[in-house]
């Protein structure tokens, strides 16, 4: 009897993280200013003044770039308000590196993700080159390697940008995203939106307050007619971010970025999607207020696509077939067995399946809550939500410190529990044969301070 081979990548990989998603370092102060502990995260957004140097200075928007350098991928979970969380990369990257030839072959490329996408893609430019010609001179490696691209989130953006708009094509024999807004994503919006509708809590302004500096931010606009006027639509305009408080300059510039990127040929892509989620499709703009709306007018009318919490499902594909979809959100959906499984196929070249989602939850916790406050798990649920299990986890220990019951209410099952101290809590709640759909909470000790 034969003895079975299991298939391997014999090309070049680079994992490309999404936004938030790379370790920052203050060179001068040799200071981790993004990539903190759990615990880190709620002092960062709650008190001290050390996320005012993530801001992006004058002379950094000019060119003059090397204060803050990138380090390494994540390794915890990273929270921001609004953006909610994001999942770190290790089980992701090994995952891949079990399928490659050599670990040589693998690279990570972490990235200043304040700057634009322009600047950050030339420098995946300059080290894809380097990779490539260093693995094809490997011991284990061929002069017939190329390029894979494994990119999640705002990393979609930037390996379009190298392999359509610098030439990058010509090395790349792949690209699959995961996750990535190819025409931006309506929540961004509200990270520049000084909003008038009351005061906001303390992390969400501060969280304003250093969007409105970064051109990474302003690459997220959605550039899709998402503008909802009387049953109409039409484009985001510099000048609408402009009467939200945000800089009309950098709008614009994000604006010229995704021409650019809309008229690249899409090649050799393959995509990835979160699917289930309550996410923000559209908005209105009313009396220098941004509304969000969760769906997109259509010539049927009102359509509620979802997507995963970020991305809605649509502009995720990419525009082409997608090869997985997950009912997942969007800060975990690269932590996802089923979407290691997915990458490691197309790496492979194996036979994939269907998309994977035909059924799924959707889960809804609030951003941030005040410690020992009790707050809401809502689950709902193509399906029969009775079965689905809830449980909470401590992002620091991954150890799971409460599992809350369920119960219905009206047309979504419903569990009540409250965090005894500062941190990152991952609530995980299970139904059926996908791995567990999780969203992060940041627990605070102020109550203002909490949504």
């Amino acid at each position: 009897m034969a003895e079975s081979i299991t298939p391997v990548c014999a090309d070049a990989v680079i994992l490309v993280p999404g936004i938030m998603g790379s370790e920052l370092v203050d060179l001068k102060a040799d200071t981790i200013l993004w990539g903190l502990s759990a615990k880190g995260y709620a002092s960062l957004w709650t008190s001290g003044s050390l996320w005012e140097k993530l801001k992006v200075t004058d002379d950094e928007r000019s060119g003059k770039v090397g204060r803050i350098k990138a380090t390494r991928l994540l390794t915890a979970p990273a929270f921001a308000p609004l953006l909610r969380g994001i999942e770190p990369y290790s089980r992701i990257m090994a995952g891949i590196r079990a399928i490659a030839l050599h670990r040589d072959a693998v690279l990570e490329y972490p990235y200043d993700w304040r700057l634009p996408i322009a600047y950050n893609a030339e420098q995946l430019a300059t080290v894809a080159e380097k990779h490539l010609g260093n693995w094809r001179a490997h011991p284990c490696g061929s002069r017939d390697a190329k390029l894979v691209l494994v990119a999640h989130s705002m990393g979609g953006l930037i390996a379009r940008y190298f392999t359509g708009v610098l030439g990058g094509h010509s090395d790349v024999r792949q690209t699959i995203t995961i996750g990535t807004p190819f025409q931006g994503a309506v929540k961004t919006v509200f990270l520049l939106d000084r909003g008038q509708g009351g005061p906001l809590p303390l992390p969400r302004q501060r969280l304003i307050t250093l969007a409105r500096t970064l051109p990474g931010v302003y690459d997220l606009l959605p550039s899709y007619r998402c503008v909802d006027e009387n049953g109409t639509t039409r484009r985001l305009a510099p000048t609408d971010i402009g009467d939200l408080g945000g800089d009309i300059d950098l709008a614009r510039s994000a604006g010229a970025l995704h021409e650019v990127l809309a008229g690249v040929e899409v090649s050799d892509l393959r995509t990835m999607v979160g699917v289930e989620q309550s996410t923000m499709q559209s908005l209105r703009l009313r009396y220098g207020l941004a509304e969000p709306q969760y769906y997109i007018h259509e010539d049927d009318g009102k359509i509620d696509w979802r997507g995963d919490g970020t991305v809605y499902v649509q502009v995720a594909t990419g525009g082409v077939e997608p090869v997985s979809s997950l009912p997942q959100s969007h800060g975990a959906l690269a932590r996802t067995p089923e979407a290691i499984v997915a990458v490691r196929s197309v790496l492979t070249r194996r036979r994939l399946g269907p998309p994977m989602g035909a059924a799924g939850i959707s889960l809804e916790v609030p951003e941030s809550v005040a410690v020992g406050e009790t707050f809401e798990i809502s689950v709902t649920s193509q399906g029969d939500a009775r079965k689905a299990r809830c449980r909470v986890v401590d992002a620091d220990t991954d150890i799971p410190i409460a599992r809350p019951f369920l119960v219905r209410r009206s047309a979504a099952m419903v569990a009540s529990t409250r965090l005894l101290r500062t941190g990152l809590y991952r609530i995980e709640v299970k139904d059926g044969g996908f791995s567990a759909v999780s969203q992060l909470v940041m627990a605070v000790t102020d109550t203002q301070n909490a949504r």
